[in-house]
């Protein structure tokens, strides 16, 4: 690790900056710095190094000329392990600078108190984001810091490091730099978008780009859409980029289903990867899934699910499209089929179908790896994707044939993972091919989601649930649960566990000769 020798300190937010510096220079750090940090500074007694001097040229064009010079970025980017950049530097006469300590112009208070057009373009910061963004890129060498809250853990990385920070703390602190720099540059964009064009969104009317496109329209017909494409780091394409071989445009439900449907479905070729995996969608829940041995199969067995709700659906299929599938569902009415491949003869037959949008994505092979985010009132919300794999399932009351039956539990834990918050699937084996007999969710009380997968199951045929597995997406509160489903036939329940009356609910089963498993893990999706 380098030792720290030169910092440039550069900050609009004064705040602790001066205590900075001051245990800086008591550790033998030169500073450099200009404009109203140099002057804070020294209004302390602390030496500065005018950053004039290392530019050779003086401030100019009311402060808007500063930092912005080849010296200071090159005392910045040069690699420090590199032959040709050292030698590059020795002849130019650039000293490394090791550390940028630089806050951006408060362009976000301005906005706030609807400062007049001229004050607002004047707090666009230029140089403090070059040199963040400089010191960021070579962060194996430079060490940057954006927040005065990060002042004192340095303080203390420095004294651990005898004047050097180590190489993780400094990744860290360019990752912050990177998503300072981002965050900044986001709202200058969404700022004077509302200046400019009178609107709050980049993606308003005519404002798209190769980002950002017009779905068919929002939730509703009366609402604009869009679908914004995000930075593609994959090999495969994208639901978001997903090329449409037929049918009318896509609206903002039409990409929710489709997502909906398509995570659900990759679930299930993660799962059963040599298998025939089929999702039926229908408002973001799935109401028909299966895994079989054919393509065909599994598609009659997820339509049986719920073939009313099938009605104006999203299926996803996980192996290409066949002929014998596209026949099946010639005679049905359909709004998107997502597939990897499809059959020329399926595609002839499908054509047929003016309306009917065919996307052509492959399933995901890996975990989700991207972070959901929704608005919220202000702001927004981000999580990773519920990836969660059940360690172990654990047996607490009774036995049963489904709870043996692993192929089935995993299956069940998927698609109930996919269903909306409060969740309860019923799955079986049916000739040793996996299926969703009923489903009930997003409903505030459990106990209605439990009669709707029965009521649902039964309008299927499925009158016998002696064979079928109950899975809940969350643990039962009361035993009300267990009573009703053994009024059912129902025989066997999987469940998180972890309820202050689970004793409750395991005597509940024990009495009724129900028996139950628990998983430990909770998947709510709300």
């Amino acid at each position: 690790m380098t030792k720290i020798k030169r910092a440039l300190l550069s900050v609009s937010d004064k705040e602790g900056i001066v205590p900075l510096a001051k245990f800086l220079t008591e550790n033998g750090v030169e500073i450099i710095s200009s404009g109203g940090t140099r002057k804070s500074l020294e209004e302390k007694g602390i030496a500065v190094t005018p950053i004039e001097s290392v530019t050779g040229n003086p401030e100019a064009f009311g402060g808007r000329m500063k930092t912005l010079s080849f010296q200071v970025s090159s005392a910045l980017l040069f690699r420090r392990n590199h032959g040709e950049d050292i030698d590059t530097a020795k002849k130019l006469g650039i000293e490394a600078i090791d550390l940028v300590v630089c806050n951006l112009y408060p362009f976000a208070e301005v906005a706030k108190k609807q400062g007049d057009f001229d004050e607002l373009i004047e707090n666009i910061d230029i140089g403090g984001p070059t040199m963040v963004r400089a010191a960021a890129k070579n962060h194996q060498a430079v060490t940057v810091l954006t927040n005065p809250s990060q002042y004192n853990l340095f303080v203390e990385l420095f004294n651990v490091g005898a004047g050097a920070i180590d190489d993780v703390a400094k990744s860290h602190f360019a990752l912050e730099a990177f998503r300072h720099t981002a965050e900044y540059d986001s709202l200058i964009t969404e700022t004077l978008q509302q200046r400019l064009l009178g609107s709050r969104s980049s993606f308003h009317g005519h404002a798209t780009g190769p980002y950002a496109n017009e779905v068919r329209y929002g939730e509703n017909p009366h609402q604009k859409g869009f679908v914004i494409k995000g930075l593609n780091t994959k090999e495969r394409t994208r639901l978001a980029e997903a090329p449409a071989i037929q049918g009318k445009a896509l609206s903002y439900n039409n990409y929710l289903d489709a997502d909906a449907s398509w995570r659900c479905n990759s679930d299930l070729h993660m799962q059963s990867p040599d298998k025939h995996c089929v999702t039926v969608v229908k408002h973001s829940n799935p109401c028909g899934a299966s895994v079989a041995t054919s393509s065909s199969e599994a598609l009659r067995l997820a339509w049986q699910g719920d073939p009313i709700s099938a009605f104006g659906s999203i299926i996803t299929f996980n192996k290409k499209l066949d002929l014998e599938c596209a026949q099946f569902l010639s005679e049905r009415f359909v709004e998107v089929i997502i597939a990897p491949e499809f059959d020329d003869n399926a595609l002839e037959i499908l054509s047929k179908k003016k309306n009917l949008r065919l996307l052509k994505l492959s399933p995901e092979t890996e975990s989700f790896d991207d972070l959901m985010i929704r608005t919220i009132d202000g702001g927004f919300l981000a999580q990773q994707e519920d990836n969660g794999q059940e360690l172990e399932i654990k047996q607490v009351v009774g036995q049963h044939d489904s709870l043996n039956n692993d192929g089935l539990i995993a299956f069940g834990l998927k698609v109930t993972k996919h269903l909306k918050s409060n969740a309860i699937g019923l799955v079986a084996a049916i000739d040793g091919q996996m299926t969703l007999l009923g489903a009930g969710m997003g409903n505030p009380n459990r106990l209605i989601s439990l009669q709707q997968a029965v009521e649902k199951a039964k309008e299927n045929g499925h009158d016998d649930l002696g064979d079928a597995l109950l899975v809940s997406d969350a643990f039962f509160p009361f035993r009300d649960n267990i009573d009703e489903a053994c009024k059912f036939g129902i025989r066997a329940i999987l469940q998180p566990g972890g309820s202050i009356k689970d004793k409750e609910v395991i005597n509940a089963c024990e009495e009724l000769g129900i028996a139950m498993a628990f998983t430990g893990m909770r998947h709510f999706r709300h």
